[in-house]
């Protein structure tokens, strides 16, 4: 197989792979398929320091014995690799314990795909073109005469599941992004950009270290500000960030459960107003740019839904298993996230502040308490005290400790939304954010 797999090849692989599991007795069995063919190009101190053209292909296969069941891997496609991934998926699944959560084999299922997923010219793109972006970057750099470092990456992908009860899904999309860091030559300042899309064309590198040297400019010599409860204006970055940690807590289970912020005594918060009119969150696999697939790793369809509408929590995501178990149909897991916003400029939504922060991004988050999806994390790469509506000065980062959902509760304005880290996320302006400590990093 030379190249990415065509759907054809894809399935006449997947063909010989279950062909092979049908010859073990009372055996069910499901295959995935998946590759990628990827160009990356770094730099860092203002020159390329590497690039390279990677090729990856995976099948897993998982041979299924009643409640029990094994997944083995391999990157080799031949017919005594097959046999051998399947024969060792067979052993392993005759040893694993039964999973009394275990369900059958999905069969055929009719999917909704996304229109020009696979853009032809990000297909063709070349080390020529990464080559280009990166000098576009450097040149920003230059020109300003701070140090600026980065990754460009395009890819084109592929990923096909079937199954011996019939399932078949096939999927094939590419994938751009770029993010840019700026430094000044003191240290003291940092600025950042990043975007993706599936098309190459919609990454401007020029634009991106344009935007990421003049935060780094504008951020050095960062003065004191002391911790506490702001305004804040998160830009988009920001903003998907900390919206990751809530669009991964959307899970019935997990509130039917109670282990869950969308967890109330006798039930769940559907149909509860959460949040502002503003806030609707929508999840559209069809939605090209955003690199979605419209299956999950299951093979159950994904289909475009709304979560959130005008602050109402509407639904809460099912896998087959505890669908089953509910009587309500599966949705599969979401992919392919868009927070609704509205008109606003940076300028407006920096209007009418009078005391407060805007944040470009943060970075090492984790969680700490699930129930109310409390997060950690550190602001970075721009971090600016606004006062009567206008930036005024550069301060030092912060450790916050915030929720999502407060996030979204206390937001009273939505700019534009745009791409970034795999999502369709707005900037926004909430308040009372906690800003709980002082960083030394820059």
């Amino acid at each position: 197989m030379k190249g990415l797999p065509t759907e054809a090849e894809a399935r006449q692989l997947a063909t010989r792979v279950l062909a092979a599991v049908r010859r073990i007795k009372t055996a069910d069995g499901n295959v995935r398929l998946s590759a990628t063919r990827a160009g990356n190009t770094r730099f860092a101190v203002n020159e390329i320091t590497s690039s390279a053209d990677v090729d990856r292909v995976e099948l897993s296969v998982t041979v299924q014995l009643g409640k029990r069941a094994a997944t083995a891997t391999t990157n080799q496609l031949d017919d005594r690799s097959v046999a051998d991934v399947v024969d060792r998926a067979h052993r392993m699944a005759k040893l694993a314990p039964e999973n009394p959560e275990a369900m059958p084999a999905l069969g055929a299922q009719i999917y909704k795909r996304a229109k020009a997923a696979a853009d032809p010219a990000t297909v063709k793109l070349t080390p020529d073109a990464r080559a280009k972006a990166a000098g576009a970057a450097i040149a920003s750099g230059d020109g300003a005469k701070v140090a600026i470092a980065g990754f460009y990456e395009h890819a084109q992908r592929a990923l096909a599941l079937a199954s011996t009860a019939g399932l078949w899904a096939y999927h094939a999309w590419t994938t751009a992004g770029m993010t840019a860091t700026a430094r000044t030559p003191d240290g003291t300042g940092s600025g950042w950009a990043g975007a993706s899309s599936n098309r190459g064309a919609d990454v401007d590198a020029g634009a991106l270290a344009k935007l990421a040297v003049d935060k780094a400019v504008r951020s050095q010599k960062p003065t004191r500000l002391d911790p506490g409860r702001y305004t804040v204006i998160l830009e988009p970055a920001a903003t998907a960030a900390m919206l990751s940690f809530l669009v991964g807590a959307l899970s019935a289970r997990r509130a039917d459960e109670g282990r869950s912020y969308f967890a109330k005594p006798g039930g769940t918060r559907v149909g509860d107003k959460l949040f502002p009119d503003a806030i609707t969150l929508r999840s559209d696999p069809t939605d090209a740019q955003l690199a979605a697939t419209p299956f999950d790793r299951e093979g159950v369809p994904i289909a475009p839904a709304t979560w959130i509408d005008k602050g109402t929590l509407k639904g809460l995501a099912y896998d087959r298993y505890w669908a089953k178990k509910q009587g309500k149909p599966p949705t599969g897991r979401p992919d392919g996230w868009i927070l609704d916003g509205g008109k606003a400029t940076t300028e407006q939504l920096l209007a009418g502040v009078k005391r407060g922060v805007l944040v470009t991004r943060m970075w090492y988050l984790r969680s700490l308490d699930p129930q109310t999806l409390l997060v950690t994390g550190l602001t970075r790469d721009g971090t600016f005290l606004v006062e009567d509506g206008k930036i005024t000065r550069p301060v030092m980062n912060f450790r916050f400790n915030e929720s999502p959902v407060q996030m979204l509760g206390k937001c009273d304005a939505l700019g534009v939304p745009v791409l970034v880290s795999g999502m369709r996320v707005p900037a926004l302006r909430t308040h009372e954010f906690n800003l709980a400590s002082i960083s030394e990093a820059v």
